[in-house]
């Protein structure tokens, strides 16, 4: 099979788009030696496209025109056309004039839920644009139930086009890190234990101007030694949550690392007593995943996927009540009982979700449309 993926989300580091396709291609890599690849790229000499320019199955297009609006419905499908593609594997966006077969991953439809996060363009683009690609593709892959249930409500979609097939987490993400080693990179980002960890684009979904109310009345209230450390990179309408974050009386406590090379991730959700993730909208939640891998408690919402994802493996609140965000995030600081025993079911929870089988599950996706040609012409 010749199977084309449009990977530029690979070049957008600190998103979940990005971790998605580079974790698939990655493990494509891995698992299929006999399938070629063309992988549509904005720029080949982004430094991930290192692990494949020396792969003969996969083969690098980098594509002339950046602009998205131009790119995916023109200079992108007039290059699937050229390329005799058997499987075209999107995220999100597919061009309108290809033909063939379509593979699109649909993390979720939050710019349906909550337009109020996404700009203006975004959300018109992504309610027209991924629509039409819903209904254009052959299969949709999607990591959680609710956003099956989701895109099959809203899109009037069959069921049984849609597979969920659950995200893994790297094996980096360990419980077993040096300490050592975790210290040089709490040191490298200015960051001092005891803290709170929260990790995510600093965009109004993610609720931190709630998160950091409820840490300061926690320092006041009952006097707790932690800071809190807010990873994520500037995304939309971060100026605003800057200056709410500002107006709380505990801005001294508040530590920014910005973005943070994956490589470091690990060691800063080691290094936390509590990672908190009271999102008000997710797909699938991969840093919540990621936090339990390396053996840090977790706090999160009790909405969207993220309650069918975490389960029992770690406490479920409700976003946006401040008091019952504090008690948990106490509890689990409080309680060293209670905290191993969240370790030990986030561990077990996230035990079976590797890339290497999500991978396996997309290539059965490819062959089985592939299969759908080889039966029409025996």
């Amino acid at each position: 099979m010749r199977i084309g993926i449009d990977v530029q989300a690979a070049e957008k580091e600190g998103s979940g788009n990005c971790t998605y396709i580079q974790n698939l291609l990655l493990a494509l890599k891995d698992v299929d030696r006999e399938n070629e690849y063309i992988l549509y790229v904005l720029d080949r000499t982004f430094p991930f496209y290192e692990n494949f320019k020396s792969d003969e199955n996969f083969h690098l297009k980098q594509l002339r025109v950046k602009t998205p609006i131009l790119r995916i419905p023109f200079f992108l499908a007039r290059e699937t056309f050229k390329d005799s593609l058997d499987i075209f594997h999107v995220q999100w966006h597919a061009p309108f004039f290809y033909k063939g077969k379509l593979v699109a991953t649909i993390h979720d439809l939050g710019f349906l839920h909550i337009p109020e996060t996404f700009s203006r363009f975004d959300v018109w683009r992504a309610r027209v644009f991924i629509r039409m690609t819903a209904n254009k593709a052959k299969r949709i892959i999607t990591g959680s139930k609710y956003s099956q249930n989701d895109i099959v409500k809203n899109y009037k979609i069959n069921r049984n086009k849609i597979a969920v097939i659950p995200y893994g987490i790297p094996a980096r993400f360990s419980p077993d890190l040096d300490r050592t080693k975790t210290q040089r990179i709490l040191d490298k980002y200015k960051v001092q234990e005891p803290y709170i960890l929260s990790v995510g684009r600093l965009n109004p979904r993610k609720n931190l101007t709630t998160l950091v109310k409820v840490f300061s009345r926690l320092k006041a209230k009952e006097s707790i030694p932690h800071k809190i450390v807010i990873v994520g990179k500037e995304d939309f309408k971060t100026k605003e949550i800057l200056q709410d974050i500002k107006a709380v009386d505990c801005l001294q406590d508040v530590v920014f690392t910005g973005f943070v090379d994956d490589p470091d991730l690990p060691y800063l959700y080691s290094g936390a007593s509590v990672f908190v993730y009271p999102s008000l909208f997710e797909g699938v939640g991969l840093p919540v995943f990621e936090a339990m891998s390396c053996g840090t408690p977790v706090v999160t919402s009790k909405t969207t996927s993220l309650e069918e994802v975490v389960e029992d493996a770690g406490l479920l609140v409700d976003p946006l009540n401040e008091e019952e965000l504090a008690e948990a995030i106490f509890r689990l600081i409080q309680d060293e009982n209670l905290r191993k025993d969240y370790v030990e079911r986030g561990l077990s929870k996230v035990k079976p979700f590797t890339w290497e089988e999500h991978a396996k599950r997309t290539l059965e996706i490819y062959e089985g449309l592939n299969s759908m040609d080889l039966k029409a012409t025996s």
